[in-house]
C-alpha cells in the first residue's frame, strides 16, 4: 500500500471513476487537492472529464444523469480488468451480483460493465479493446489511486463473491476492531475487505472505497475544508501501515488519503 507498482493485470483494478451529481463542482475541487488537470471529452454523446497528471492518465469525473426520485450522491467507482467480459458479467449474475450496466462499448478503450455484490457495493469490470502484454503499469506517487477497500457488512457473502469471480484467495490481518480480510492474486495483494461493525457506520451503505497517495497526509487533509470538502476520518496512523484520513468532496464523494511507511 506505499508508493510501489500497484498490481495490474487481469483480476486487478485498473481505473477509478467519480460519478458525480455535480461534475463541474467536483473537478476544482480534485484539482486543487491532487494537481490533477482535466480534459474535457465526448464519450458517445456523454460528457467525461479526464484527469491526468503529467502524462499518467489518473481517472475520470462523470456526470450522473437525472434520475426518478432525485440525482444519486456522487460516488466513486473502480474497475477491475477482466479478460472476457460476457463471460465475466454472466458469472456475476450467476454468483447473485446485481446487473446495473451490461456489456457497453468504450469507443478507443474497450468495454465495461457495473455490477453490485451482494452486499450491494457497486464495482466496475473492463475488458480492454486490444489486450496487452505486459499490462500498462498502474500510476504511483502523489495523486494516483493506491489501494481499493470493501468496506461491507455482507463479509462472508462477499468473499464468497469475489473468490469466486476473479479467483482471488483471501489472507486474514488482525486489526484492532476485528479482522481485516486481504483479498490476493497469488502473491500479491489486490484489495482489502473492511467489516463495517459498530454505530459509526449507521446510514453507510456497503461500498468500494479508494485510496489516493499523498506525499503528506495531514497536510492535504487541511486543504479540503478551504477546497470545499469535508473531513469525514481524521489523520490516523495505522500501525506498521502508514497514515490515512477519509474526506468528502463538496458534492459527497468519498475517499481515502493515504500514505504508506517507508
Amino acid at each position: 500500500m506505499a508508493d510501489k507498482p500497484v498490481p495490474t493485470g487481469f483480476g486487478a483494478f485498473c481505473w477509478s471513476q467519480l460519478n458525480a451529481s455535480d461534475a463541474a463542482a467536483c473537478e476544482p475541487f480534485y484539482c486543487g487537492l491532487f494537481g490533477w488537470s482535466p480534459t474535457h471529452k465526448d464519450l458517445g454523446g456523454m460528457a467525461m472529464t479526464l484527469m491526468t497528471r503529467g502524462r499518467d492518465e489518473i481517472g475520470t469525473l462523470m456526470q450522473i444523469l437525472p434520475q426518478e426520485g432525485g440525482t444519486p450522491r456522487s460516488h466513486w467507482m473502480g474497475y477491475v480488468w477482466v479478460e472476457h467480459l460476457d463471460a465475466a458479467f454472466a458469472k456475476a449474475k450467476d454468483l447473485g451480483a446485481m446487473p446495473h450496466v451490461p456489456p457497453t462499448a468504450v469507443p478507443g478503450a474497450g468495454r465495461i460493465a457495473v455490477i453490485g455484490d451482494p452486499g450491494g457495493a457497486v464495482v466496475g469490470l473492463f475488458e480492454e479493446a486490444v489486450h496487452t502484454d505486459p499490462p500498462r503499469p498502474m500510476p504511483v506517487g502523489h495523486g494516483a489511486f493506491s489501494w481499493y477497500e470493501l468496506t461491507t457488512r455482507a463479509v462472508a457473502p462477499s468473499i464468497a463473491f469475489y473468490t469466486a469471480l476473479f479467483g482471488w484467495t483471501t489472507q486474514d490481518w488482525p486489526m484492532d476492531f476485528g479482522t481485516y480480510t486481504l483479498f490476493m492474486r497469488g502473491e500479491e495483494a489486490v484489495a482489502g475487505l473492511m467489516p463495517m461493525t459498530g454505530p459509526e457506520w449507521e446510514g453507510v451503505p456497503n461500498h468500494w472505497m479508494p485510496y489516493v497517495a499523498v506525499t503528506d497526509v495531514d497536510e492535504r487533509f487541511a486543504a479540503v475544508p478551504g477546497l470545499g470538502g469535508t473531513g469525514c476520518v481524521p489523520p490516523t496512523d495505522i500501525p506498521e501501515v502508514g497514515r490515512f484520513a477519509v474526506v468528502t468532496d463538496p458534492t459527497g464523494g468519498t475517499f481515502t488519503l493515504f500514505k504508506g511507511l517507508p
